[in-house]
């Protein structure tokens, strides 16, 4: 798939938005099955730009969690549980 830098470049904020690759190809125009096959294909630059987009987010928010549950909100607490949870199968493989 053929995209210029400014469709690169929104790709990766509109994923920054967490939004879907349906809408992602309605906004720029693109065939979404395209689009859909680019980003699952790891070692292009569009889907290379869109989960490091979505990397940085989730990031951000865990983060954010992080601090909450050192505060002391149950719910965060709980999440933070969970992320603990997957990182360690992550790790195992």
């Amino acid at each position: 798939m053929e995209i210029d830098q400014n469709q690169l470049a929104l790709i990766e904020e509109y994923a920054g938005c967490l939004m879907n690759i349906c809408d992602i190809a309605v906004l720029l125009g693109l065939d979404e099955d395209k689009l859909r096959e680019e980003i699952g294909n790891k070692y292009s630059p569009i889907s290379k730009a869109y989960r490091k987009a979505k990397a940085e987010v989730v990031f951000e928010l865990r983060k954010q969690e992080i601090e909450m549950a050192k505060l002391g909100a149950p719910q965060a607490v709980e999440l933070i549980q969970r992320y603990i949870i997957d990182q360690k199968i992550q790790e195992n493989g």
